[in-house]
């Protein structure tokens, strides 16, 4: 009785690279994460309001968690940076050493500007909310190029 040899050449390194599947998912999804917390960050520092490059300089991204719980957070490490983009209402006034700098540069005196935000708040000054909005359709197309990245790296491509 004459039989029929089968040899499937690759096949191998394609179980290998199914056995890797979770681990290359994984990494896959955190090279989009930090590619689309990259564009957010980068669109943010552009639209940051500029006295000394400070605020912009701040913006940064931190990923945290692994897995389907991949969490990035993007935003200044400074302080204020909440009070430029969201403004801040009339109420306690600022420290006069936060507002220090800014009213030397622009001539005027830090305890009056800082009485003068107190009494009538400021206005706001989007720079995240507009860096996010003007990124979501790049950081959809990052991941949704996600599963083909995945699958071709399993087949050892």
């Amino acid at each position: 009785m004459a039989g029929i040899t089968v040899q499937i050449i690759g096949l191998g390194a394609l179980q290998a690279g199914v056995a890797a599947g979770p681990a290359t998912l994984a990494a896959e999804v955190r090279t989009a994460m930090t590619a689309g917390s990259l564009l957010i960050e980068g669109s943010a520092r552009r639209l940051a309001p500029r006295h000394t490059g400070r605020l912009a300089g701040s913006i940064t991204h931190a990923i945290t968690g692994g897995g389907a719980n991949l969490t990035s957070k993007i935003g200044p490490s400074v302080a204020y940076g909440l009070y430029a983009e969201l403004g801040r209402g009339p109420g306690r006034p600022p420290p006069v050493s936060a507002v220090a700098s800014w009213a030397r540069a622009h001539g005027m005196d830090p305890f009056v500007l800082a009485r003068a935000i107190g009494r009538k708040g400021t206005k706001p000054h989007p720079y995240m909310k507009p860096a996010f909005a003007a990124n979501v359709s790049g950081v959809i197309a990052l991941f949704q190029k996600v599963g083909a990245r995945v699958v071709a790296r399993m087949a050892g491509g």
